[in-house]
């Protein structure tokens, strides 16, 4: 819903706001809409973007998983350098943050107004993301102002899921990578990127850890380990599964592990199978934090073990097989399952 007694002269403006309500599930086409006409008009015109996205080439690597490749030679030579910060670092002022950002880089404003159940309502700004992997690639970033380091909150969890729901178009993923899981920006943010195609995690088969229905972990033999939860039903079942979400990643926390999370529909098509549609959120662990480097071809991080593999390097490109970016995730995450699956603690 548009908040037009703080909307600026464009509608498209830095100062346009609307508002959603986080009791409500449904599609709102107008939101989307307005998302994607003002990322658009800044990529068309250039305004706060590196480069004009450019996916030179892709394919599906062949195999059982069906990896999807592009060349983005511009990601890789005109992005911002990955900040090299530490697992536990505060958030730094003098360094780059989303507060610093052209007003020109902004989209929308929102605000997701709350219940009196689910606490405070939460700012969320969406900005674009100046280099792009894909068409609409943005960043969502709640509470821009308060000046978070990188860890998720249960209110971003919760904006996350609200966005990903009330965007009709089921292509829209989102992901977050941690501290120490090659986060770049040590200010809280999430990266929204529309996916024109079917990932594995959309179907890979899961294991159940409870009788509730929410929580999995994938399967043996899938490119990445991980926890995965499910929601079938928002209006029924968001209280128990945002707790559920969040007490794992407060153990990850507690447990000093870096880790990544990805949000998909499993359906991208609203028309597929409606009543199987849910949307799985996907919890990569990692056994050991890394590193940021500077940037490069190939990284291990959310979007990588979800499937999705950009790379900068048109040698990487050609190279590439599912086994070697199979091998590559494995080294990135280590045994996983060994030191969590069995602990009840963790859940």
């Amino acid at each position: 819903m548009r908040d037009s007694s703080m909307a600026g002269d464009n509608e498209l403006g830095p100062n346009w706001r609307y508002t959603l309500s986080d009791t409500d599930w449904s599609p709102d086409p107008e939101l989307q809409r307005l998302l994607e006409s003002a990322w658009t008009e800044r990529h068309d015109t250039g305004t706060g973007f590196r480069y004009r996205v450019n996916i030179e080439r892709e394919r599906i690597a062949p195999g059982r998983f069906g990896f999807l490749l592009q060349l983005n030679r511009m990601r890789l030579s005109d992005r911002r350098q990955p900040q090299q910060f530490t697992q536990h670092a505060p958030f730094d002022a003098s360094k780059f943050n989303f507060n610093r950002v052209a007003p020109g880089e902004i989209l929308l404003e929102l605000l997701v107004t709350a219940d009196a159940d689910s606490g405070a309502s939460v700012p969320v700004t969406l900005l674009i993301n100046n280099s792009p992997l894909s068409v609409f690639h943005s960043l969502v970033v709640p509470e821009r102002a308060q000046q978070r380091a990188q860890h998720l909150t249960p209110s971003a969890v919760r904006v996350a899921l609200q966005l990903l729901y009330r965007l009709p178009d089921r292509r829209y993923r989102l992901a977050y990578n941690s501290p120490g899981a090659l986060a770049s920006v040590n200010h809280l943010h999430l990266h929204l990127v529309r996916i024109e195609h079917e990932l594995y995690v959309q179907r890979a088969p899961l294991v159940p850890l409870d009788k509730s229905q929410l929580l999995y972990r994938l399967a043996d033999g899938l490119p990445a380990q991980g926890f995965c939860y499910v929601l079938r039903k928002p209006n029924r079942d968001a209280a128990i599964f945002f707790r559920a979400l969040n007490e794992l990643l407060a153990s990850l926390a507690r447990r000093q592990m870096a880790y990544n999370l990805f949000f998909t529909w499993t359906h991208l098509s609203p028309e597929e199978a409606d009543d199987d549609a849910c949307i799985r959120v996907l919890v990569y662990p990692r056994v050991q934090p890394c590193a940021n480097k500077r940037a490069c071809s190939f990284n291990a991080a959310a979007l990588e073990l979800s499937g999705y593999v950009s790379v900068g390097d048109p040698v990487d490109y050609e190279r590439l097989t599912e086994d070697s970016i199979r091998g590559a995730l494995r080294d990135a995450q280590g045994d996983v399952y060994g030191p969590l699956l069995y602990n009840p603690c963790c859940f």
